[in-house]
């Protein structure tokens, strides 16, 4: 295990020395304990972030291509390719049966 020597302001020693009693740890498992917990709020403000800008890079590609289809129904495109692939499917004729 690493030793660190850090200077931290004497109202968040305070705050560790009050707190630490009540959730059983020493002094290092509740700092250690804290920075886990806060590792964990980063990464999910880094995939927040990576999410957000995924979505705009949506966007961005759907107002590019938007013109192109413009009157092109995917639901329909959906329907028909399934339909195509139950037909072949013998199972599909004995349920329309």
């Amino acid at each position: 295990m690493a030793r660190y020597n850090i200077s931290l302001p004497s109202h968040i020693m305070n705050k560790v020395e009050k707190y630490k009693d009540f959730v059983k740890l020493t002094k290092s498992g509740f700092i250690s304990k804290a920075l886990e917990n806060y590792f964990i709020d980063v990464e999910k403000k880094i995939l927040e972030d990576k999410k957000k800008k995924s979505i705009e890079d949506i966007i961005k590609i759907r107002e590019k291509i938007g013109p192109v289809l413009k009157g092109w129904d995917s639901s329909a495109e959906i329907r028909k390719i399934r339909d195509t692939r139950w037909v072949k499917d013998k199972r599909w004729q004995d349920i329309k049966k």
